[in-house]
């Protein structure tokens, strides 16, 4: 059952997903890891947002932002999801038959956010390899017109994981999302085929991408590496967490699985979508400048000497009377905007 039949239905569930009257659930608050989970994806998603702001409204529209853009609408509602819904069910102790519909459609949005994620995952390893070495074999998928081919693809399966697969159910227990929702029927009716082939895709191609990563990497010279690292580091940590989530979620439906392995799980579900806006405001200069010029106006930027890019740099020491010359790395930083967007600084 689908959240597709849901909806159709009038926010019915079919015999799949109903609770017996006669089934006993009792509450099993988790306030510590709950009230976790909670505050954590509240801080993570406070401070994602300004960073999907500024991408939204960048005038850049390069195949890696239109990526990232696309990833951010993913991770904050995934975040949503995995994190605050989670911490508020687990402090409440509340399970599946308690709020069935919450539980439901919410397990279908993450679903789907976690499943649009992976896709994405991918395309930006392969932007990166682009980037490394322009002749790589599938550089044709960000050609203009196949990308936008491409994009409407990568939304027509977060709409078909979202709507047309069995969703994930929250287990209190466990603090984690199964598909089961222990309501006494049979655990292999509720399987879900497309996600266990999604995680397994995932994991298995995203390892030798990023091995050809390093490799091409290592024969670069050091200031080519100074200016692509960065870059690289951003795609290595959102595939990591992306690969350890896939990897234990699919371990986890099928098989035996202790609890600390199943926290793990979850936890690398949660910093697959949370590890982006980390990186963005440790990594990505770009994105962290944008967003700071957006939340503070230019006369506190002033005072406070937080001179957002080597322009305002330039002028602020003008202004001091001092001559300038800019450096070559920042010269060059300042005009990579058609080769590699996020080491410019982009104006809003």
């Amino acid at each position: 059952m689908t959240l597709y039949y849901v909806l159709k239905n009038g926010l019915e569930f079919g015999e799949m997903y109903k609770c017996p009257s006669n089934i006993t659930i009792s509450f099993y608050p988790r306030p510590i890891i709950g009230s976790y989970f909670l505050i954590s994806g509240i801080i993570l998603t406070i401070i994602y947002f300004p960073c999907f702001l500024v991408m939204l409204f960048s005038k850049c529209r390069a195949p890696s932002y239109q990526l990232m853009t696309l990833l951010a609408i993913f991770d904050l509602s995934a975040l949503t999801i995995n994190s605050i819904i989670t911490g508020a069910l687990g402090i409440q102790g509340a399970s599946f038959c308690h709020y069935p519909l919450l539980i439901y459609c919410a397990g279908a949005i993450g679903l789907g956010s976690w499943m649009g994620g992976c896709t994405i995952c991918i395309l930006m390893a392969l932007d990166r390899c682009v980037e490394i070495n322009p002749h790589f074999p599938f550089a044709f998928i960000f050609y203009k017109p196949v990308f936008r081919f491409t994009m409407l693809v990568v939304c027509g399966y977060w709409a078909f994981a979202t709507f047309f697969t069995n969703p994930v159910i929250f287990n209190v227990h466990y603090m984690s999302w199964f598909f089961d929702p222990n309501i006494g029927k049979d655990g292999d009716l509720y399987h879900n085929i497309p996600h266990t082939i999604n995680n397994l895709f995932v994991s298995v191609i995203s390892t030798p991408l990023y091995i050809y990563l390093c490799y091409h990497l290592i024969s670069l010279n050091f200031f080519l590496i100074f200016l692509i690292f960065p870059i690289i580091i951003q795609a290595v940590i959102l595939c990591f967490f992306h690969a350890t989530g896939a990897y234990i979620y699919v371990y986890m439906q099928f098989f035996p699985t202790p609890p600390w392995l199943i926290i793990i799980g979850q936890l690398a579900w949660q910093y697959s979508n949370g590890c982006v806006c980390l990186a963005y405001w440790t990594l990505n200069r770009t994105i962290r400048n944008s967003a700071i010029r957006m939340m503070l106006p230019k006369k506190i930027r002033k005072r406070f000497k937080l001179h957002m890019g080597i322009e305002e740099q330039i002028e602020a020491e003008r202004n001091d009377g001092n001559n300038v010359v800019a450096s070559p790395a920042d010269a060059i930083m300042a005009h990579t905007a058609k080769v590699a967007p996020f080491l410019s600084e982009t104006t809003l």
